[in-house]
């Protein structure tokens, strides 16, 4: 169960580490001059990145909460149980990624919805993504070496575990930096 106390704990840091990319990243957009008090409406860039987050967070969420539920090395063995949760990260997967395949169909097809600022927004929203993917790994090494200190080996549950906890992490990196990006100060 620590193990999954550090796997949140990673996620949080690593969603951390995406907003301060993010918010450094901001600075080299384009400013836009505005009347006091007035706002912008949302983009559909902006729109498809913050449903997919929400909805592909849930899905994560879901999935891993069954995970911590069932136990992390146990969970393998029970087959609805284990089938479940692939299906749940599955569609996590995918719907945290559908808005940048959305947006990069946009960009490549030069479509109108698309401006120069949504253009410089998706130029930088993925360069928080690896350093995300980074501090969850750190965090599951630490967390698995001090879980299984001693012992001569760890589950290889935990391979799987770790390489779809990356996966999400760099998609939700990835929506997360577009909606810094159009955040204001």
């Amino acid at each position: 169960m620590l193990v999954i106390v550090w796997a949140i704990l990673a996620l949080l840091a690593a969603l951390a580490l995406v907003a301060i990319t993010a918010r450094s990243a901001r600075s080299v957009l384009p400013p836009l001059e505005l009347a006091p008090g007035e706002t912008l409406p949302s983009t559909p860039v902006q729109r498809l990145a913050r449903r997919g987050l929400a909805v592909g967070v849930i899905a994560a969420a879901a999935a891993f909460g069954l995970v911590a539920w069932s136990g992390p090395t146990t969970y393998v063995d029970d087959d609805p149980t284990r089938l479940a949760v692939t299906g749940l990260l599955l569609v996590s997967l995918v719907i945290l990624a559908a808005p940048a395949m959305i947006a990069g169909t946009w960009g490549a097809r030069g479509a109108a919805r698309l401006d120069e600022r949504d253009r410089a927004i998706l130029a930088t929203a993925s360069n928080g993504q690896a350093g995300a993917m980074l501090v969850v790994l750190v965090a599951w090494v630490i967390a698995l070496t001090e879980a299984y200190r001693g012992q001569p080996g760890i589950p290889d549950t935990y391979l799987n575990l770790i390489f779809w906890s990356c996966a999400l992490v760099s998609m939700a990196a990835w929506n997360v930096g577009v909606l810094l990006g159009y955040r204001r100060s």
